[in-house]
């Protein structure tokens, strides 16, 4: 069986690797991001497995004349950025792989979404591919505890993993000509997050609880490479942070040093703690930040 995929990112990976090696025919179509890491993952890959794959810089090609020259069987989008139209598939079934539960979390960042918002769980899906974003009917979903390690690039790296599950069983419904289900979410409402912008990673000392500036740390990470704060006009990253139950009378935003780890007064009179910042392109662990200026006492803006 020929199986396309449309592509923007190096998630795709884990489900190329599998399909090709259970003797499906993989072809790919690759949108290149500014990522330059997942461009070098996903050059490796295919110099590795040999797997045909067309760019969308290759000249006088787009995803549109890929698929009338490739026909795939069956076409998985996973992580492209752009609306397809479907009216040009030319009859081809078309899913959509979504690391995001539908229709609650519609948009193309539905893992940072789900970890700031501090969801229990977070959802997967994959959909037929429709004229909207993220709209069409859902034909898998699963969801998973979320955990305190968890961050955005772990959470994607799982649906990367558990969309192959869905993916077989889509495959085969189409070989054995089944139907394909319908997963009905009941009256959960339909949302659209957009992608997030400077003031959605930005930590605001006087408003979030601890838990909330820890899930805003882990959405960000490692993309962001952390949560926005201020320090002394310039931006600061926080990396990692653990709630506590120190309780304090300290302003929110203020640092407070024990035993080189950083406490930091949170909304509601308790704190984080955290390790590890990011500063002027640089990591720096907290038992270096007082050689930066960043020292106990301080407030962060």
């Amino acid at each position: 069986m020929k199986v396309g995929i449309i592509t923007g990112s190096d998630y795709f990976i884990p489900l190329a690797y599998t399909l090709a090696s259970h003797g499906m025919q993989v072809c790919i179509f690759f949108s290149p991001t500014e990522d330059i890491v997942a461009q070098q993952k996903v050059q490796a890959f295919i110099h590795t497995t040999k797997l045909p794959m067309q760019t969308e810089r290759d000249p006088d090609t787009d995803v549109y004349y890929w698929l009338e020259t490739t026909r795939p069987e069956v076409v998985f989008v996973y992580g492209y950025r752009y609306l397809l139209d479907v009216r040009r598939f030319g009859g081809i079934p078309a899913f959509n792989i979504h690391s995001g539960p539908l229709p609650s979390f519609r948009g193309p960042s539905p893992v940072f979404w789900q970890l700031k918002t501090g969801q229990p769980t977070l959802g997967f899906s994959i959909h037929v591919l429709s004229e909207k974003f993220d709209a069409g009917t859902v034909v898998w979903a699963k969801s998973i505890p979320d955990q305190p390690h968890y961050h955005y690039a772990m959470v994607n790296q799982l649906c990367a993993q558990f969309c192959i599950e869905g993916v077989w069983g889509i495959l085969a419904a189409i070989q054995q000509r089944l139907p394909l289900p319908e997963i009905n979410n009941g009256n959960t409402p339909a949302k659209y997050y957009k992608r997030p912008q400077l003031q959605d990673v930005m930590i605001n000392w006087e408003k979030m609880t601890p838990v909330e500036v820890c899930n805003l740390i882990r959405a960000c990470n490692p993309w962001n490479r952390g949560a926005i704060t201020i320090f002394n006009g310039q931006e600061l990253k926080l990396m990692d942070s653990t709630p506590t139950s120190t309780q304090t009378d300290a302003a929110p935003g203020t640092i407070l040093v024990q035993d080189d780890i950083f406490h930091i007064a949170c909304a509601g009179g308790t704190t984080i703690k955290t390790n590890m910042l990011y500063l002027q392109d640089g990591y720096i662990p907290v038992y270096y930040a007082a050689m930066y200026g960043i020292k106990h006492g301080m407030k962060l803006g």
